[in-house]
């Protein structure tokens, strides 16, 4: 699955589980991601969450006052929440919508506010941000950014199928809304002409 994001993503990813070790979770939420994001220094994500007041320090302090630290003391691998796991696949198609060929931890910050019952929207608003104005903010920048694609590359059909044949092979949520509209790896292999 993390074919496509970039290090400093897989980075996020990592944090994201030392965290739930850290407060003793018995697997990574949406907030482990938005408190690892916090701590990213050079990107996006960590900016605005940083312009709104949220260092990780304080990140980490919002999740334990809104869930509380666990009892359970995880050793090795923590696995995702289902929450978690929506968020790493939407991250994914965050990229592909905007035409960035990996995944940024922008695009995972943008993955887990879009879920109204996640932690880590609580978090952000009991921080005084609002998760539009925090989208806003990040599609700003990442407009600004200067590795952004041209918009021409956006509609390539060999490029999008291939996207769409990466998404199926996950076998998500997004995998399985996709199957349920009659698309399957077979027929994006037949529109490429591998069929």
């Amino acid at each position: 699955m993390f074919e496509h994001f970039t290090e400093a993503a897989r980075e996020v990813v990592r944090l994201a589980g030392e965290e739930a070790r850290l407060m003793r979770h018995g697997r990574v939420g949406t907030e482990h991601l938005l408190v690892a994001l916090s701590w990213a220094a050079d990107d996006d994500a960590g900016a605005v969450l940083r312009a709104h007041g949220l260092t990780g320090e304080k990140a980490r302090a919002a999740v334990v006052a809104a869930v509380g630290l666990g009892n359970e003391s995880p050793g090795g691998e923590v696995a995702f929440s289902p929450a978690a796991q929506e968020a790493l696949d939407g991250a994914w198609s965050e990229a592909m919508r905007l035409g960035d060929p990996h995944v940024a931890p922008a695009h995972l910050m943008l993955a887990i506010i879009r879920p109204q019952d996640a932690i880590a929207r609580r978090v952000l608003v009991s921080a005084g941000a609002t998760p539009p104005h925090v989208r806003s903010e990040i599609l700003r920048r990442l407009e600004l950014s200067p590795s952004a694609p041209p918009a021409a590359a956006a509609g390539n059909p060999q490029a999008d199928g291939q996207a769409l044949l990466a998404i199926l092979q996950r076998h998500g949520a997004v995998a399985a809304w996709l199957r349920e509209r009659g698309v399957d790896e077979q027929a994006v292999r037949r529109m490429l002409g591998d069929a």
